[in-house]
């Protein structure tokens, strides 16, 4: 027979169902995909596509052409989808032939919206994330590297707690997940439990809940450290005043006076576990007076002897004599932030087990620059954060104002530090914050008339920055593009 006869004598499609039923949730909006997944899927999008061809049986024994969805009413509760198929029938003989495929989309409580209307909980794990420490930089931190690897789209929701957050999952597979996660990130102590909240003895079955507690170390960077005597052996002497340089799954630690660095990991850690001598918010403005290099350089260190004195009392008898690594850094003038010892009180008896000559009194952290906090209002980036629900109470005007500060002095340390800013996602800013280009001017003017230092400020390149996704201005756009056409075929039609 010719190509004619045979696409009009055989149907290749003969074999196809042609009727199915799509499970709805009218209460979240979204379509079960079998066994148990749940998602969001708009009309006639490539979404609901797919779950409509995966519904289709036999379909992997025919080649896919095209598939569209033909128009139906919103409310009618149907779903016609046409699409074109190919298959060999003979020896170098291709049929191809259109069918129309029917959905029936049935309205049907999603697992989760069921738990709302009855009462039960809504999660099945909860990861208690603490970290015992007065500031939340760590927290910061994670936030963005949990943003940036979307390790949140599978939490229900967050609540702050004041040492941490509380991530709530729906499935423990989710929360394990997170867990490891994090571990990965920082120098973690994990202890789980396990509560059972009701028992069927007939069908065997149980609802558990259960609980991850993960207490990450208080440790974080720029740190002052005073290190324990079996630790100090271990790490080949180092020290023993050191600097918190970097937190992940291990912790490494650098000697500002001799540039050497050391590390442990998490395990060790929590074995014989201690606390920092000195918070960053406790770091002084030391001012420096004289600078001469050594020569002896490691990575981005440069050994070097500063002379400084605090910031407070320029031109004063008091100076101080030290061994920095930020010699590539600092210049005669300049503004370092440092430690003084000799004005705090320690709770450490660690630091009466070494003689008097091991310590010194300053310890230089890092270059400081007073210009940066006028130029946070002239930022051109943003960076992305959380939904987190705050606990009834903890709302004052205090905790937001002490939040925020603490959130522009992170915003601080990115515009300072590079390798930070490979780990977090930043954003042009395009909200109405910014300047017009009249305020812009003038504030150049007047820039213009500043310290020399305002030059030396950091800033982010515009090469950094992400272009923000805008979904819902598209929508619109799309909506009203969508209504134009069809006032244009009205007035054709008439």
């Amino acid at each position: 027979m010719c190509p004619s006869c045979i696409r009009a004598h055989v149907d290749i499609t003969d074999g196809l169902q042609k009727d199915y039923i799509i499970v709805y949730c009218p209460e979240c909006f979204r379509y079960h995909q079998p066994p148990k997944y749940w998602g969001r899927a708009e009309l006639e999008s490539r979404e609901l596509m797919t779950i409509c061809l995966k519904k289709i049986k036999g379909l992997a024994k025919f080649v896919l052409v095209d598939a569209s969805f033909l128009w139906t009413e919103p409310h009618s509760k149907r779903l016609k989808l046409k699409i074109t198929l190919q298959k060999e029938i003979f020896a170098n003989t291709v049929i191809q032939q259109s069918l129309q495929v029917d959905y029936e989309v049935l309205w049907q409580q999603c697992p989760t919206c069921q738990k709302v209307a009855t009462g039960q909980p809504q999660w099945d794990a909860v990861v208690q994330l603490r970290q015992k420490v007065d500031h939340k930089r760590t927290f910061l931190y994670l936030e963005q590297i949990i943003l940036k690897h979307r390790m949140h789209e599978d939490v229900t929701r967050i609540e702050s707690h004041p040492d941490g957050l509380d991530f709530f999952y729906g499935h423990k597979s989710h929360a394990m997940s997170f867990v490891d996660f994090i571990s990965a990130q920082s120098p973690c102590n994990r202890t789980d439990a396990v509560q059972l909240v009701s028992h069927d003895s007939k069908s065997n079955t149980a609802v558990q809940h259960h609980t991850f507690s993960v207490e990450i170390a208080p440790l974080c960077r720029e740190d002052l450290i005073i290190m324990p005597p079996q630790l100090f052996n271990k790490l080949g002497g180092i020290g023993p005043l050191v600097l918190v340089h970097k937190v992940y799954s291990s912790i490494v630690f650098l000697d500002t006076k001799t540039l050497r660095a050391g590390e442990i990991t998490s395990t060790l850690y929590w074995k014989h576990p201690f606390n920092v001598l000195a918070s960053y918010r406790e770091m002084v403005d030391f001012y420096v007076i004289d600078l001469s290099l050594t020569g002896m350089v490691n990575g981005k260190f440069q050994q070097a002897v500063a002379t400084v004195c605090l910031l407070s009392e320029v031109g004063g008898s008091r100076e101080w004599i030290v061994q920095t690594h930020l010699g590539a850094q600092l210049n005669p003038g300049d503004v370092v932030k440092g430690y003084l010892l000799e004005n705090m009180n320690f709770n450490n008896d660690d630091i009466g087990k070494y003689r008097s000559d091991q310590l010194h009194d300053v310890i230089l952290v890092r270059k400081h620059f007073p210009n940066q906090l006028k130029q946070r209002n002239k930022r051109n980036w943003k960076i992305k954060t959380l939904d987190v629900l705050e606990p009834e109470g903890n709302s004052s005007r205090q905790a937001k104002s002490t939040m925020q500060q603490e959130r522009e002095e992170f915003e601080d340390e990115i515009e300072r530090d590079k390798e930070l800013r490979k780990d977090i996602l930043l954003y042009k800013d395009i909200s109405g914050k910014k300047k017009t280009s009249a305020t812009a001017a003038s504030g150049a003017c007047e820039g213009q008339n500043d310290d020399e230092n305002d030059e030396e400020v950091p800033q982010v390149d515009l090469e950094e920055l992400l272009d923000e996704l805008a979904i819902e201005d598209d929508a619109g756009a799309g909506e009203d593009a969508a209504k134009k056409r069809g006032r244009d075929d009205d007035e054709a039609v008439s």
